[in-house]
């Protein structure tokens, strides 16, 4: 500080290095508010990511297991996975309650329909309304029925719903009382949308769910019964497990990659 006529003040150079010191100050304090900043977005992004991978990985896990429920055995059925690739898996399952024949309805009989008709079935209206879909765009992949009494037990896929009414695109082989276990079947199908960055999910005949944004990748492994790995289109009878790999992108690009590998309870 230099003092001059009996007052006192601060030299250019005191500035100069004042200011100096302030901006390096500054600098330091900018430059870690901005580490702190970027470290935060990134472990928001990746927390994302995990999130939106976890929540598609446990929707395809859960219902992979379910792949041949209320399929496989009962007469009528052909493969339960009807298509496999190395980023597609279509499906039949089971992924919905129980449902039973309304004990006060009339037996579901071939022996009462004449010329090959098909068969109705009634059932209670709550069950078709929340089970049982028709897709006018697409029959072929209608949902099936699967019925059983006692060791007794088939599938017919559904050709319409009126009402409490199903009709049967086929007859079945016999009768059955009222009170036999009824299960509805779906087409079910999990593939990338490389498009959209999008896993979906198809339900029959629907348009495809987003189930997960932002995927960057998605790999389906398949394997027969001795744990060896099939090949990128492999043959449909001969798959018992499935591994997922599974990538998805944070808003900022931070990639999470989860990996599990699944058993269908129902495959032999």
């Amino acid at each position: 500080m230099l003092k001059r006529g009996g007052k006192s003040g601060y030299t250019l150079a005191e500035l100069l290095v004042t200011l100096a010191i302030i901006g390096l100050v500054g600098s330091a304090v900018a430059g870690v508010y901005q580490i702190s900043q970027q470290t935060y977005i990134r472990a928001s992004s990746l927390e994302a990511a995990q999130t939106g991978a976890r929540v598609g990985l446990d929707r395809m896990v859960g219902e992979l297991r379910l792949i041949g429920s209320y399929w496989i055995g009962a007469a009528g059925a052909g493969n339960a996975i009807t298509a496999a690739s190395s980023n597609s898996i279509t499906f039949m399952a089971n992924v919905n309650d129980l449902y039973m024949i309304n004990q006060n309805a009339v037996e579901a009989t071939t022996s009462a329909i004449a010329n090959g008709d098909n068969v109705p079935l009634s059932i209670s209206a709550t069950a078709t309304d929340a089970a049982f879909k028709t897709y006018a765009a697409a029959p072929a992949l209608n949902d099936f029925v699967y019925i059983a009494d006692g060791g007794k037990r088939e599938v017919r896929q559904i050709e319409s719903i009126a009402g409490s009414t199903l009709t049967l695109a086929a007859d079945l082989s016999s009768p059955y009382p009222a009170g036999s276990l009824v299960r509805d079947v779906k087409t079910i199908t999990y593939t990338r949308n490389a498009g959209a960055n999008t896993l979906t999910r198809t339900q029959g005949g629907s348009g495809a769910d987003p189930i997960a944004e932002g995927v960057s990748g998605l790999t389906f492994t398949y394997f027969d019964t001795t744990g060896a790995a099939l090949s990128a289109s492999p043959n449909l009878a001969l798959i018992r497990e499935i591994q997922i790999d599974l990538t998805v992108q944070g808003p900022d690009g931070s990639p999470r990659r989860m990996t599990t590998r699944v058993k269908p309870r129902s495959l032999p």
